[in-house]
């Protein structure tokens, strides 16, 4: 019995669609990102300063990637599409996402959003287009979700190319 057990799973599991990954989004000055929940270390919700972070006697770096992909300081909330959520929209309040990698290095990214989980199915996310590549320079950010009614494009930020790269420029 359990030999046709095992093949009526394997046969199920073969008909089910992608079922998607949780990603965490979150918005940084002019668009959204993502970043997939197993990554994310902690989310600080910030107040009128951004605090000095120490974990295990290590200073962790935090960047402002608002501005290193935007070359801006400021943006107004209302020029960005809004991110719907179970039909609730995605709270402007500025926050810390801390974001570590496989090797356990932390960075801090301010974000300008309270982060929010999106289930995202892998055929979603496409290679991010040249447009993006040559105006931002970096290697960080792998891929897009296109962008609908309901979601903004969201852009997929890679934690270990991340943490190397900041971590490497000190």
């Amino acid at each position: 019995m359990p030999a046709i057990s095992s093949l009526r799973s394997q046969r199920l599991s073969e008909l089910r669609t992608d079922i998607g990954q949780q990603y965490v989004a979150f918005r940084m000055r002019l668009a959204w990102f993502i970043l997939p929940v197993k990554s994310i270390y902690r989310v600080i919700p910030l107040e009128k300063t951004i605090p000095k972070l120490t974990v295990v006697g290590q200073n962790v770096p935090i960047v402002d990637l608002g501005k290193l992909l935007f070359a801006q300081t400021q943006t107004a909330a209302n020029t960005v599409q809004p991110l719907i959520v179970n039909g609730a929209r995605v709270v402007s309040k500025p926050c810390l996402v801390v974001v570590r990698s496989q090797t356990d290095d932390l960075v801090g990214i301010l974000s300008n959003s309270q982060p929010a989980l999106q289930k995202i199915l892998q055929d979603d996310l496409v290679p991010l287009p040249q447009t993006y590549v040559q105006r931002w320079k970096v290697d960080f950010i792998t891929s897009m979700t296109i962008p609908s009614k309901e979601r903004p494009s969201l852009f997929a930020i890679d934690s270990d190319r991340l943490a190397s790269k900041i971590l490497h420029t000190k």
